[in-house]
């Protein structure tokens, strides 16, 4: 598997090897990156050959340093095979893809992409929460082709929390147990809850500044959690499958199936239900958070009840807190806390990635 080493500044020799990028999706974390390498770029070797998005491809000319998507809609169409082709025509390893789609199909590209000498930086869970085997293949694609495939704002956007695992393991520690809350989503919830707010009010005002999903219960469901400690378990050398882990879903029975404006409009007949647990909870001086634990090979996910004088009792915002137990870090855990969402860290954990590269 391929390890993340630590990021050195270029010395003068390698800063005249500028890296080019290209950035597949150029929603909110795709087009904040764009703004920040036209902004750091020039001064830290890059160069951004062009952008796409679901149907246009724009590509920039050598003299540019500033980036626009002003002229995105009136650019060709996408063609992949065309881009992949264009990328290739580099020199090995000097070209960076980077996908901020969150699709499925741009994931599929990665093991082409790899073969083809590129490097590939992506803040999508998609690839590396596939089975264990394709992860496996992935991961062997890129070192067998001396490129990086690296992924560090899969959990806890730019936080440096698969650095930190990564790098224990590379200098012969091992990992013990890792533990905490590693969705802003879920963290702004429960804190809300803390502040008297009822449940339904909660989700629907997280949805309406954007922490939520449009349908919460792809929230709701721990699956975002879910994956990311799948991924932190596979990095730690654990082979295990999604359907080997322990999920606490938050969404209601009866509102399963029923359709996403159905669910919000009934979402608060379960409010006592959600105040009663909170009392319960507050009667013996603590609070409520959405947690995972990986131990002993396993992966737990779902709610802890935690003291509300604990640093997890007291998280509030979208903030995060993993909590990493090793032989070095035993008595005294390692512990990386910051916010675990938002289009200005998650763009400079890219950034991050292609300047470790």
């Amino acid at each position: 598997m391929t390890q993340l080493k630590a990021f050195k500044s270029p010395t003068p020799e390698k800063a005249e090897k500028v890296k080019k990028l290209f950035i597949a999706g150029v929603g909110a974390v795709g087009n904040t990156l764009l703004k920040q390498v036209s902004k750091y770029g020039t001064e830290k070797s890059l160069r951004v050959l062009g952008v796409c998005n679901r149907k246009h491809t724009l590509w920039y000319d050598r003299s540019q340093s500033n980036y626009s998507l002003k002229n995105l809609l009136r650019a060709p169409e996408r063609d992949w095979d065309e881009i992949i082709e264009k990328l290739s025509s580099y020199e090995k390893g000097s070209v960076v893809f980077i996908d901020s789609t969150g699709s499925a199909e741009v994931a599929e590209l990665y093991p082409r992409l790899l073969k083809n000498n590129i490097h590939v930086v992506t803040p999508s869970k998609l690839a590396n929460t596939q089975s264990q085997e394709k992860f496996d293949l992935l991961h062997h694609c890129a070192a067998e082709n001396g490129v990086q495939f690296l992924y560090e704002t899969n959990v806890g956007a730019g936080l440096p929390l698969i650095y930190a695992i990564k790098n224990l393991q590379y200098t012969g520690d091992k990992i013990i147990e890792i533990s905490g809350v590693v969705s802003g989503t879920m963290t702004y919830l429960f804190s809300e809850l803390d502040k008297g707010k009822s449940f339904s009010e909660s989700v629907i005002q997280a949805r309406t500044l954007g922490y939520a999903e449009p349908d919460p219960r792809d929230d709701l469901s721990g699956e975002d959690v879910a994956r990311k400690f799948l991924i932190l378990a596979r990095i730690c050398g654990l082979y295990i499958e999604r359907d080997e882990l322990e999920v606490e879903s938050l969404i209601p029975e009866k509102l399963k199936s029923v359709d996403s404006v159905t669910f919000l409009e009934e979402l608060h007949t379960f409010d006592d239900e959600w105040k009663s647990k909170l009392e319960e909870a507050n009667t013996a001086g603590h609070t409520l958070r959405y947690t995972g634990i990986l131990k002993d090979g396993k992966i737990k996910v779902g709610i802890q009840s935690v003291p509300k004088s604990s640093s997890i009792g007291q998280l509030t915002g979208t903030n995060n807190l993993l909590s990493i137990k090793s032989r070095r870090y035993f008595d005294q855990p390692l512990i990386i806390q910051g916010p675990g969402a938002g289009k200005e860290v998650t763009a400079a954990g890219i950034l991050a990635d292609i300047l470790s590269i």
